[in-house]
């Protein structure tokens, strides 16, 4: 379910930012990966996994060799509001550091 509405959300700004390019609106989706959130912590609290363990596993899948700070995101999400991004529209912003997930 997790993947196939995230699937949804990815067509869904490509269907907006269809509808309202010819306005001036630009619509793009931001999908991070392995990030340090507060989730982490909660999913560690549930499963009583130790953060660091979470954290180093995380970074395992990443070929940057590190999980991503939510100031990762936060820098793609302000690169796509800027005039920089004025022809971006319609895209998937994958911010994962090349995590794999297999």
């Amino acid at each position: 379910m997790y993947s196939m509405s995230k699937t949804a959300l990815d067509m869904f700004t490509k269907c907006v930012a269809l509808e309202l390019g010819p306005k001036g609106i630009r619509a793009n989706v931001v999908n991070p990966g392995p990030v340090k959130t507060e989730f982490i912590e909660i999913y560690r609290n549930v499963t009583k996994a130790k953060s660091d363990e979470l954290y180093e596993e995380g970074a395992k899948r990443c070929p940057i060799g590190r999980v991503g700070e939510p100031l990762d995101v936060s820098k793609a999400v302000l690169y796509l509001t800027s005039d920089d991004a004025s022809f971006v529209t319609g895209s998937n912003f994958v911010v994962d550091g090349g995590a794999q997930y297999v």
